[in-house]
């Protein structure tokens, strides 16, 4: 029997996500990247009963702390977890350790099975994302990689309780479990949302699982939207992740929440050199930052559209950069005419959008966009590297706007983020990335 979506009064709703984890620290991680697209969470603790959850809340999260179990015990924890929480009107999310540690096949099983009695006349698929960009952890062709190499040469290998013999996510599955796994690769995901829609609209039958390269927030932003749009009566799709994408996917469905107000950050980097090129990309892998490259002064109208939708669908930073992920410069002739491309946009997007802050990279972009916006000063409040400061717009129609600023040779890979957060911590909103993070400062426990 289906466990009732309304309490019994029949005037409060069960939350719309289930988030389940293998340990509590993982499972809180997790559910922190919930608040952050404004949705209220809490984790269950004891003997919580869905009852007594706070109507407000949206996402409910649990720890079976099973990871160093045997595979049963794990299997029968995450069964008991669904059929205590699970409701056919929520998205279910399990999570998993990023270096893929613990009974990984035995609770994608069990958490697919809870999922398809949930849903008895629908094609329940189980949707595996396991890359996490902000930590370093990505998957490409089936493989686990951490900071560029196999998850089974780093740490996680030598972990005392499970260590990871194996970096392959589809025999990793298997090794506790017989469900039939297809892989969908970094080529297809690079080829945008709807080319991805295509290929899982078009899954053949008896696939139960989909394991999904992805390197970037980009990369899983594009899957979770290809993924909604699939979604529907016949297929239903039960999230497996590291923590990211189950974020990503919910979010794409239109779950929103207004207790945390996330307006994005808008990011102009004007500057064509090494660096910048270098800055951009990470944060593109670390925050899931939409970013139009500008090789040529092209429409402000249509950018402003391409930015607007990625702005709706809760994109925490979105803007424009002159150099390619892979190409560094732009043509030094068009050099004034891209200049004046940003300017102009810059005023477009702060005049029909609300955002948090202004990020700009190069120094001629600093002032041209501070000068375009009605600016007679600039605040500087923080110092957030050498030459590179964090303040806020005086005079004019935005003034008091966050404002980040620095030179297009200042910084190592990071800067670009840390300009980010600097922005961000002025409104005590989540940081685009942890500072535990920056320089994998951290990297063993997750």
């Amino acid at each position: 029997m289906t466990p009732p979506c309304w309490d019994g009064d029949g005037t409060r709703s069960t939350p719309r996500v289930l988030l389940i984890g293998d340990d509590l620290t993982g499972t809180n991680a997790a559910a922190a990247i919930y608040t952050r697209n404004g949705l209220k969470a809490v984790t269950a603790l004891g003997e919580m009963q869905p009852s007594s959850i706070p109507p407000d809340v949206q996402v409910i999260a649990c720890s079976t702390d099973s990871r160093h179990l045997s595979p049963r015990q794990a299997a029968e924890r995450v069964t008991a977890a669904v059929k205590h929480f699970g409701c056919r009107s929520q998205t279910i999310v399990k999570r998993f350790d990023t270096t893929l540690r613990g009974n990984i096949g035995a609770e994608i099983a069990a958490c697919l099975g809870g999922a398809r009695e949930l849903h008895p006349e629908t094609h329940v698929v189980g949707l595996i994302v396991p890359a996490f960009p902000a930590a370093q952890r990505s998957t490409v062709g089936g493989y686990q990689l951490f900071n560029g190499l196999p998850i089974s040469m780093g740490p996680a290998a030598f972990d005392p309780f499970t260590p990871v013999s194996r970096s392959s996510v589809r025999k990793i599955v298997a090794q506790q479990t017989s469900l039939n796994v297809v892989e969908i690769g970094l080529d297809s995901v690079m080829e945008g949302r709807d080319a991805l829609r295509r290929i899982l609209a078009s899954l053949p039958d008896g696939v139960d699982l989909v394991v999904v390269d992805s390197v970037t927030g980009a990369h899983q932003s594009a899957i979770a939207e290809a993924a909604a749009m699939t979604r529907g009566p016949k297929l239903e799709w039960t999230i497996f992740d590291t923590g990211p994408f189950g974020a990503a996917y919910v979010r794409a469905l239109g779950v929103s929440g207004a207790h945390v107000v996330t307006a994005p950050v808008l990011a102009m980097i004007g500057s064509p050199t090494e660096q910048s090129r270098l800055q951009a990309n990470q944060l593109e892998d670390t925050t899931g930052a939409f970013l139009v490259q500008v090789a040529d002064a092209i429409d402000v109208e249509s950018v402003w559209r391409e930015l607007q939708r990625h702005i709706e669908a809760g994109c925490p930073v979105v803007g424009v950069r002159t150099t390619g992920r892979n190409s560094s410069g732009s043509d030094s002739a068009k050099a004034e005419q891209i200049l004046h491309f940003i300017v102009e946009l810059t005023r477009e997007c702060v005049a029909r959008g609300k955002f948090s802050g202004v990020y700009a990279s190069g120094g001629d972009v600093g002032v041209a966009v501070l000068k375009s916006l009605g600016a007679v000063g600039y605040a500087v409040e923080t110092e957030v590297l050498p030459l590179a400061v964090c303040g806020a717009i005086v005079g004019g129609l935005y003034d008091g706007l966050g404002f980040a600023t620095k030179g297009g040779l200042i910084g190592d890979e990071t800067a670009a983020v840390e300009c980010i957060n600097a922005l961000k911590d002025r409104h005590g909103m989540p940081e685009a990335i942890g500072p535990e993070t920056l320089g994998n400062r951290s990297s063993s426990s997750q």
